[in-house]
């Protein structure tokens, strides 16, 4: 709930920036430039929550030793019982390419 509260402050601070910048300093010629670069924060800002939202940031941890088809168990569930994995065959460890 914590991150999710964030991810919403920084998507509503990019989107308050962006805005911001473009009618209120981007009209003004002397700050044309700091005009662009608050801009691009913003976007930014809104890409980042956004991900975020989403749960991009959840697919980079590291990656497990415990084989991702049988969830380390060494077995999986069939019609008739539980059966030896294919993919580990049946040590529940991990592929080296996987």
């Amino acid at each position: 709930m914590e991150q999710q509260k964030t991810t919403i402050i920084l998507v509503l601070l990019g989107i308050t920036l962006f805005l911001g910048s473009m009618f209120f300093i981007l009209p003004v010629p002397e700050f044309y430039l700091i005009s662009l670069l608050i801009m691009f924060g913003g976007v930014i800002l809104i890409g980042i929550g956004g991900a975020l939202l989403k749960g991009f940031d959840a697919s980079l941890e590291i990656p497990s030793d415990d084989c991702y088809y049988c969830k380390g168990s060494g077995k999986v569930k069939q019609d008739d019982g539980f059966d030896t994995c294919p993919r580990c065959s049946g040590t529940g460890l991990a592929r080296p390419e996987d």
